[in-house]
């Protein structure tokens, strides 16, 4: 698959200091390329458990035009603004599709309050989406992005969709790859993993990208391992699969994806979907 710059990204908006980290996000990250930048707005009721007056979006027009003025005050960079109206879940990774963003960064609390029963609210809104999510807990402490990548890697064919946008990113910051996979027991399943490990190391030999293969313990919460693995490895980014048709007892019982996306070091997650690609 052919390269593609970062040519269009969305940030969802929200008027709080959480949006705000990753619009930080996404200006250092096109600092290596030029980007068009889009804030979106959903139109939304209180949410899950309130019940407010949908907002008035001449109101919410209102702000995101001072928001305009004062980004481009303060960041000298011009940003264009959207308002969608519909579920949160869907309007923002319906829309980044229609618009064939290239990316979409968005910024989390991580899971809190009610979250921790009903599921991450950033996680809802990435599953199923065709555009992918870089989810963000901070503003970035540097310019220099992406130089430590984490990228696990499973026994699921699906994992291969990951290697382009790992190649990707490697051309745009020069990024350097730490494949991570568990000490697998079952023959059949580390049949898998070895198969998908040699398929990776094969396409980042022919595509030049540096790499490097992390063996960790076998362990129940393959994730735990995985996010201090990154810690020690001072990566500034991980790299997750979604699990496919992720379903209500997923969210409860605590998928894993929703634990790394709210790492305990707020280290940024790229999170794609399968069949994306």
């Amino acid at each position: 698959m052919e390269r593609q710059k970062l040519k269009r990204i969305i940030i969802p908006w929200d008027f709080t200091e959480v949006p705000e980290n990753a619009l930080k996000y996404a200006f250092a990250m096109s600092s290596k390329d030029k980007s068009e930048f889009e804030l979106v707005h959903v139109l939304v009721k209180g949410g899950i458990l309130l019940s407010k007056e949908k907002e008035n979006p001449d109101d919410v027009m209102e702000l995101l035009k001072k928001d305009t003025v004062r980004i481009k005050k303060e960041y000298s960079v011009d940003v264009k603004v959207k308002i969608l109206e519909g579920s949160l879940f869907d309007a923002i990774s319906d829309y980044a599709t229609e618009v064939e963003a290239s990316l979409v960064v968005m910024g989390t609390h991580g899971i809190v309050g009610m979250q921790k029963f009903l599921g991450s609210n950033a996680l809802k809104v990435i599953e199923g989406s065709n555009v992918p999510f870089i989810v963000v807990q901070q503003a970035p402490e540097t310019t220099n992005l992406f130089k430590e990548i984490v990228f696990p890697i499973d026994y699921r064919d699906e994992i291969k969709e990951m290697l382009v946008w790992a190649s990707e990113l490697n051309g745009i910051y020069g990024s350097k790859i730490n494949i991570v996979i568990q000490q697998e027991t079952d023959s059949a399943i580390r049949h898998k993993v070895d198969n998908n490990l040699a398929f990776c190391e094969k396409y980042f030999d022919i595509h030049s990208v540096p790499y490097e293969v992390h063996l960790v313990p076998k362990t129940k919460h393959f994730y735990k391992e995985l996010i201090f693995q990154a810690k020690d490895l001072k990566s500034d980014l991980i790299f997750i699969m979604i699990t496919k048709n992720i379903d209500l007892s997923d969210y409860i019982w605590g998928a894993q994806e929703q634990h790394i996306i709210a790492n305990e070091f707020k280290i940024p997650v790229l999170c794609i979907n399968p069949s994306m690609i």
